[in-house]
């Protein structure tokens, strides 16, 4: 059996998973944050409220870097994406409909955020304190030790 093309793992990766364990640097110095996600193609969006110190680092430097893997009790098992990007805020309303729905279908509990609104064009129109970030890779390597011991695979970004 062929393995699948990398950009196919990758994506398949993305959808089996929730949790972006995100890395930032600001005026504050580094940290870092678990955020739930949900992604379009291999852009990754997360809520976050912005003043939290990886909201501020993020709002000033617009840059992140992260890694999305699996829990693994050997070397072997070892899998997971480790990834560099830009980062920016979800302001154009259309776009932010678009990820409030994707993310309310995916982590339906979400609407807690927002005190129970469960109507993603109501949020999407007013996030209040929980703003949507969207991070676009420059860089993304992904790791299976299980399929590829030699190392980890860079994913060309365009």
């Amino acid at each position: 059996m062929s393995t699948p093309p990398l950009p196919e793992r990758v994506l398949g990766y993305l959808s089996g998973h929730t949790t972006l364990n995100l890395a930032t640097h600001g005026p504050s110095g580094l940290w870092a944050a678990a955020v739930l996600y949900v992604n379009r193609g291999l852009d990754l969006y997360f809520t976050s409220v912005v003043t939290t110190r990886h909201g501020q680092n993020l709002l000033e430097t617009r840059r992140a870097a992260g890694t999305i893997n699996d829990d693994c009790t050997s070397w072997r098992a070892a899998k997971g994406i480790q990834l560099e990007g830009r980062v920016d805020l979800v302001s154009d309303v259309d776009e932010r409909h678009r990820v409030v729905s994707d993310y309310l279908a995916r982590f339906p509990f979400a609407t807690a955020l927002w005190h129970g609104v469960a109507d993603a064009a109501v949020i999407a129109r007013d996030p209040g304190i929980h703003a949507f970030f969207r991070l676009t890779p420059a860089r993304l390597h992904f790791m299976d030790n299980e399929h590829h011991p030699q190392g980890r695979e860079e994913l060309a970004m365009a």
